[in-house]
């Protein structure tokens, strides 16, 4: 017979109880049994929480996608009923953790929480309009699926001081994104040049400078143009900014017609193409140009070869791989391995 029924009378954080972990927990706090605990303790430790389970709880709990966290993400004033039934979650929550055992640790939630109340509620308010809500909490990058809506991406390894070269073309890129962030006039973004020269790089680095802002990037793949309209329309109901980057256009695609005050678009082309209101070109690089990026570069990892043997291996690699960003940084990367494993190159 069921001794209780914790965590039955969630209202706003109902989907909590989909983490299998937490469903196990409920389940056996109401129901003591010895099957309901070898459920509940097989969950604990696979979900490594045997050490601080109101941590793992409560990074549950800050991460749900919900009434409450997408409303201060938008700054929207609270109901007092929303509010109230929020802080009511909270406190049968920590009701629930009120549990004393030797099985495992209970510990503490987060400073994001600290408690389970109205103040715990307030802290999080804050944090939900700065960092956003849900998946984008700590997520920046997405790949838009059209059967699985926003899948999250490996972020961009770059930031903007990591990219050398292109000074004048990063800071036209990053100034637009500025004024979107900021609710200014701007406008969709081409990158145009040949590959390698960084164009991708650049928009994705220049997007995760502003992520504290609240901005995401969306990749959509080319062959997927035709789902835009419909990219757009789901963006345009989230409460936070995103610039959505399509690579590799040909002179035959069509931009379909769509717009949100808080979707901007970016793509790469090898050639120029209309419907774009800011084209920044990403020209080839000469050979002092190139030289440069690999001294930069190696600067940056403390390769300490010789500036004249650097130079020539740079121009030997060049012959194969081209004057680009990209080429520079295989070569320092692949000179960079060799240093490590104490190899010599082969070049």
């Amino acid at each position: 017979m069921a001794e209780s029924n914790y965590l039955g009378n969630l209202t706003v954080l109902t989907n909590i109880l989909r983490d299998p972990l937490i469903a196990a927990f409920a389940a056996y706090r109401n129901e003591k049994t010895a099957a309901r605990k070898t459920a509940f303790m097989h969950e604990l430790f696979a979900g490594k929480a045997e050490t601080n389970f109101s941590a793992y709880v409560a990074e549950v709990v800050i991460r749900d996608d919900n009434a409450f966290s997408r409303a201060c993400a938008a700054g929207d004033d609270l109901s007092p009923y929303l509010k109230s039934a929020y802080i009511s979650d909270l406190t049968e929550i920590g009701k629930a953790l009120d549990f004393e055992t030797d099985d495992f640790e209970m510990g503490k939630p987060p400073v994001t929480i600290k408690s389970w109340d109205d103040k715990a509620a307030n802290l999080l308010y804050g944090f939900y309009q700065s960092s956003g809500y849900g998946m984008f909490i700590n997520r920046h990058e997405f790949r838009y699926d059209g059967k699985r809506g926003l899948v999250p991406v490996s972020p961009c390894p770059y930031t903007l001081a990591d990219l050398k070269g292109y000074e004048r073309e990063k800071a036209e890129i990053y100034d637009d994104l500025e004024n979107f962030v900021k609710g200014l006039p701007c406008s969709r973004i081409l990158l145009c040049g040949e590959s390698g020269t960084g164009r991708s790089s650049s928009v994705r680095a220049t997007a995760n400078a502003f992520a504290s802002q609240k901005l995401r990037l969306v990749e959509l793949a080319r062959e997927d143009l035709r789902e835009l309209p419909a990219l757009v329309d789901m963006l345009s109901r989230l409460p936070l900014r995103f610039l959505v980057l399509v690579e590799s256009l040909g002179p035959d695609d069509r931009i379909p017609t769509c717009g949100a005050e808080n979707v901007l678009l970016a793509a790469t082309s090898d050639v120029p193409l209309d419907g774009f209101g800011v084209t920044v070109s990403f020209r080839s690089l000469g050979e002092e140009e190139y030289l440069a990026i690999v001294r930069e570069l190696s600067k940056d990892l403390k390769l300490k070869l010789p500036a004249e043997e650097l130079e020539e291996l740079g121009r030997r690699w060049s012959e194969k791989h081209g004057f680009t960003p990209r080429s520079a940084r295989l070569l320092v990367g692949y000179l960079y391995a060799c240093k490590e494993k104490g190899k010599e190159h082969k070049m």
